[in-house]
């Protein structure tokens, strides 16, 4: 017996450690009642198995397309401004699929959000952005939330990489209990980027047009441009030079003179509904493409825009300006690539992607128009 011990005992000490181990594990000190995570911050924290009540503050479209239809009766509260407001449209589409989202409380937004609305909510975790305002806003509460029983997980579909979508849609998966669902998803997201990314591989800087984009606030006015973050970022991503570059500041404001001047060969405005203005083009959920055409082709007569290349060869468009930073991102970079390297696109179509994304992970219809291009 004492023989059959020391062997098993020698075996044990045999067997080699993992490498790279998962972000999950069980917690040995309470079995399989909770488990323990390592968020997009570097944080490790212990959660419920089973989560059951969950307060959202950002990335509500990813937590839905992982959560499926569980989601709604797992969200204790809500950032409302996530959309109410701000982005009007998929408020609408949500609401009308989920009614009862209108009344789940409200925790504020970015450095609005309440604690003391959160604790009252008593939910299992707090699923927030890794960005500034959001962390900035929780970070100082962590002690006063965990003495609730709270913790809080933070995820990065800021930071425009596939490596960090597919990781936080993971981690999503493993909270909520949808593992296989958020690999499915993780697995469509980084195919669909490989569309962009393989085949523009290697492309040299003589190729790239020059690229200007915008986001729109009518022809009248001239909306921010980004500099090398987010769009500025994305258009040498998908083959192009942007004007802004080299810009101080992510969102950034450029001089009409500076365009002219740049002369550029392809021009994409971002588009969102907005109530401060009329004359904008408005794409999304329930967009009216005819209208958001014709919002298009007015800035044509932009002035001293008649010499520029992109409007002599017809090569503006459009695009939901939510197309970014979501894990359906790569419907915006898509479109992008088709505008900027026609030749190398042409067998592409966002929009089909975007729909079966939708189709096999959104509780919403893609409705309306989300791209648009004169040519």
């Amino acid at each position: 017996m004492r023989k059959m011990h020391l062997l098993l005992a020698l075996l044990m000490l045999a067997v080699p450690l993992a490498v790279n181990a998962p972000a999950v594990s069980a917690n040995d000190s309470a079995g399989t009642d909770t488990i323990k995570v390592t968020d997009m911050k570097g944080r490790t924290v212990t959660l419920p198995a089973d989560v059951q009540r969950v307060v959202v503050t950002f990335n509500m479209e990813e937590y839905f397309a992982v959560a499926g239809d569980e989601g709604i009766d797992k969200l204790a509260g809500w950032s409302h401004k996530y959309w109410e407001g701000r982005r009007q449209d998929a408020y609408d589409a949500f609401t009308a699929v989920y009614p009862q989202l209108a009344d789940i409380p409200d925790v504020g937004y970015n450095g609005d959000i309440s604690i003391e609305a959160i604790i009252s909510l008593q939910p299992d975790v707090v699923l927030s952005s890794s960005t500034g305002a959001n962390y900035n806003a929780l970070e100082p509460a962590f002690d006063n939330l965990r003495a609730a029983g709270i913790e809080c997980v933070f995820f990065d579909f800021h930071a425009q990489t596939v490596e960090k979508h597919c990781e936080s849609v993971k981690l999503l998966g493993t909270i909520l209990g949808q593992e296989e669902r958020a690999q499915e998803i993780a697995d469509f997201y980084a195919r669909q980027m490989a569309v962009v990314t393989d085949r523009l591989a290697g492309l040299p800087d003589e190729a790239r047009p020059r690229v200007y984009m915008e986001f729109s606030m009518g022809p009248g006015q001239y909306g921010g441009t980004w500099s090398e973050q987010m769009w500025g970022a994305l258009i040498r991503t998908c083959g192009g030079t942007n004007i802004a570059a080299g810009m101080e500041g992510a969102s950034v404001e450029i001089a009409p003179e500076q365009v002219i001047s740049s002369n550029p060969e392809v021009i994409l405005f971002t588009c969102s509904p907005r109530s401060d203005v009329s004359d904008n083009i408005v794409l999304g959920y329930g967009a009216d493409e005819a209208l958001a055409r014709e919002h298009l082709a007015a800035y044509e007569s932009r002035e001293g825009w008649d010499g520029l290349d992109a409007v002599k060869n017809g090569r503006l468009g459009a695009l939901y300006h939510d197309l970014s930073r979501h894990i359906f991102d790569f419907a915006g970079a898509q479109f992008l690539a088709r505008q900027i390297q026609p030749e190398i696109f042409a067998d592409i179509d966002p929009e089909a992607n975007l729909k079966e994304f939708f189709e096999r992970f959104m509780p919403v219809e893609l409705d309306g128009v989300w791209t648009l291009s004169l040519s």
